[in-house]
């Protein structure tokens, strides 16, 4: 009780508390079902990857991250258009508790702040895409299975445009 009172300074990740406050927002403009929702963990994000010994500095132009809530996993990649300031976030959804069949037909939505910017379904193989101009504040809200709706943080795409 007396260690909880002495960490009054820890405060969690903005883009968790964003996610947080957003997810009341879903409710309202999400057409998914009603049922668990859940957060989904990022667990690679290629931008965080130490630079190799003896290199000076790295830019990558494409940002490989990869999600997990559960036994679904959504490996995404953002990557710049050139000659402009929009990047094409593009992924595909896995379900390693159903691997022999691709994870088709699921409804995601793009979101900025709130707002829903873009529809689309998962392709056959489980794949979508997104071309973004707004940056900041981004999440990506995916419907399974009738009862369960995931949602993630995109994280600042400027990275990915090499604008770091």
């Amino acid at each position: 009780m007396n260690i909880a009172k002495l960490q009054t300074d820890l405060k969690p990740p903005a883009s968790a508390v964003r996610a947080a406050n957003h997810s009341f927002v879903l409710r309202k403009v999400v057409p998914f079902p009603a049922g668990k929702l859940e957060l989904a963990s990022l667990v690679f994000d290629s931008t965080l990857q130490p630079i190799a010994a003896g290199m000076r500095g790295s830019s990558a132009a494409v940002r490989q991250l990869l999600y997990k809530s559960g036994s679904v996993c959504i490996d995404m990649r953002m990557q710049p258009k050139p000659g402009s300031d929009a990047v094409v976030l593009m992924g595909q959804l896995l379900d390693s508790a159903k691997p022999d069949h691709g994870v088709s037909g699921i409804p995601v939505s793009l979101l900025c702040e709130g707002d829903t910017v873009s529809r689309a379904r998962t392709n056959d193989v489980g794949e979508f895409d997104f071309g973004l101009t707004a940056l900041d504040h981004l999440q990506l809200v995916f419907g399974i299975e009738g009862n369960r709706t995931i949602i993630l943080s995109v994280p600042d795409g400027r990275s990915a445009q090499g604008l770091t």
